[in-house]
């Protein structure tokens, strides 16, 4: 008789509890709205630099190196072969000397050479001359004298003779109407290295 009604007790027991209703299960979370934007950003900017290094490792340099070429010799300068000046370049040189020559052995004849008076310009009858050398030699002379025409004066050689000084060949240059005129042919021939001086003689009539 207990035994029954212990068993009748769990049946009653059971059956309430087949009766309670299960608990409802606990609601599920959702994610986020903006991780469903961060995370694929995330992960594409992450494939984004993978494929960058893979193409920087795999991709030769393109960067070109320049090849300097090796310089090239400069040509070598033929040597220029001095040709010795012929003969006749040396014929000036000893002309040279020959004039400066005659020059030494020349000296200024003034025995001539009259006072000089003073005159007013109206009444100027007279012209000048420049006695450039006198010479013992007519040889002499007449050597300057070609010399003074080359260089374009003009000039001629007058003997003069006395009785203490023998003969004397002068070479003179003029004559010159006006003093510009015998200026110039000064100037000339102090350029030539001559010594020379100015006299005047009488106009003819």
């Amino acid at each position: 008789m207990l035994d029954f009604m212990l068993l009748a007790t769990q049946n009653n027991r059971s059956r309430k509890g087949a009766t309670r209703k299960a608990p409802p299960p606990p609601p599920k979370r959702s994610l986020p709205w903006w991780l469903w934007l961060v995370v694929p950003a995330l992960l594409a900017s992450f494939v984004f630099v993978l494929v960058k290094l893979a193409s920087v490792e795999t991709q030769p340099s393109t960067t070109k190196v320049q090849t300097v070429a090796p310089a090239k010799p400069a040509p070598a300068k033929p040597k220029e072969t001095v040709k010795a000046a012929p003969k006749a370049a040396e014929k000036p040189q000893s002309d040279k000397f020959e004039f400066y020559q005659l020059l030494q052995d020349s000296e200024v004849d003034t025995s001539h050479v009259d006072a000089y008076e003073y005159q007013p310009r109206e009444e100027e009858n007279f012209s000048y001359m420049i006695q450039a050398a006198s010479f013992r030699s007519s040889a002499d002379a007449d050597r300057l004298r070609a010399k003074l025409i080359l260089s374009g004066l003009t000039a001629s050689i007058k003997a003069s003779t006395s009785e203490d000084r023998g003969t004397w060949y002068r070479v003179v240059v003029g004559p010159f109407d006006t003093r510009s005129g015998e200026s110039r042919a000064q100037d000339k021939l102090a350029e030539m290295g001559m010594n020379s001086y100015t006299y005047k003689i009488k106009k003819e009539p």
